[in-house]
């Protein structure tokens, strides 16, 4: 199968993630956009929101060695995807569907005033997050998207995807 330019993959990790090969993990997406010759704001903004969805896999992504999870970058029509793959136990699907479909139902403004409120509240999970990764990820994303689907009986795939499209 051809592969046309406009969908080429860029990078894909496929495999353990963890604080320790985030750092390579990042480094390498940087150099990749650099080398596509986008400039350094688009290119912070694709790499934080690649950190925010490598955080969430590592805090909350159900660690199993023979379905491990999955970044990739790829071109698109209209600029670049992100895409996060992860299993998550079947108990946190609901919370997950319920919180996504609030947050993106909400305008800017509010993502902006949730953000500001969670921050300043100093509100932490158990895990060590502020519960703020996913928001940052609607608010940078041009698009976002996501997917729950059914792995087994106890897990589920949660795939998130972030398009950018860079301003000329």
């Amino acid at each position: 199968m051809a592969v046309s330019y406009e969908h080429k993959l860029l990078y894909r990790h496929e495999g353990p993630l963890d604080m320790e090969n985030l750092p390579y993990i990042v480094q390498t997406m940087d150099r990749l956009l650099h080398s596509e010759g986008l400039r350094p704001p688009f290119r912070r903004k694709v790499v934080t929101t690649l950190i925010e969805l490598a955080q969430n896999i590592i805090r909350y992504g159900a660690p199993d060695e023979v379905r491990p999870p999955l970044l990739s970058l790829a071109r698109s029509e209209k600029g670049f995807v992100l895409t996060a793959k992860n299993l998550v136990h079947y108990s946190q699907e609901i919370f997950l569907r319920s919180y996504l479909t609030n947050l993106m139902e909400m305008s800017r403004d509010d993502l902006e005033k949730l953000y500001n409120a969670t921050l300043t509240e100093g509100n932490m999970s158990e895990k060590g997050g502020a519960g703020l990764g996913l928001v940052q990820v609607i608010f940078k994303a041009d698009e976002f998207s996501y997917e729950l689907t059914p792995a087994d009986e106890q897990y589920s795939w949660f795939t998130v995807k972030a398009s950018f499209s860079p301003t000329v």
